[in-house]
């Protein structure tokens, strides 16, 4: 029994470690395109820590700043985020793959693509 709740703790303490890794492998500007609905919009999404926490913003090509209202690593490589403005609220699912990512928003109504800025 008890070589087995020792494997069990280190596994959870091993787990916990990759999670930990993995989010700040997002950390820094990455370049975004959406379609839109036919309309490609472009920007960057900014990753970056905030009190021991990870955080974040839009930062559109069109000038506009929004922060994140909300930052939730769902598996090893894909965050789940909200951004809130005064006429929508954005959700959005993004999984990394090395210096790339992919994912949607709005249900996947909107596919997202992007890279890492260098």
């Amino acid at each position: 029994m008890k070589k087995i709740f020792i494997s069990l703790f280190f596994v959870v303490i091993t787990f916990c470690g990759f999670s930990q890794n993995t989010s700040k492998q997002i950390l820094g500007k990455w370049s975004y395109s959406v379609d839109a609905g036919g309309t490609i919009l472009t920007g960057v999404f900014h990753f970056y820590e905030k009190d021991g926490q990870l955080a974040g913003e839009i930062l559109s090509d069109d000038g506009y700043k929004i922060p994140f209202t909300k930052l939730e690593q769902k598996e090893a490589n894909q965050f789940y985020f909200e951004a809130k403005t005064d006429y929508d609220l954005y959700k959005i699912t993004l999984n990394f793959e090395r210096e790339k990512f992919s994912g949607s928003s709005y249900e996947g109504d909107a596919p997202i693509t992007g890279k890492r800025k260098e």
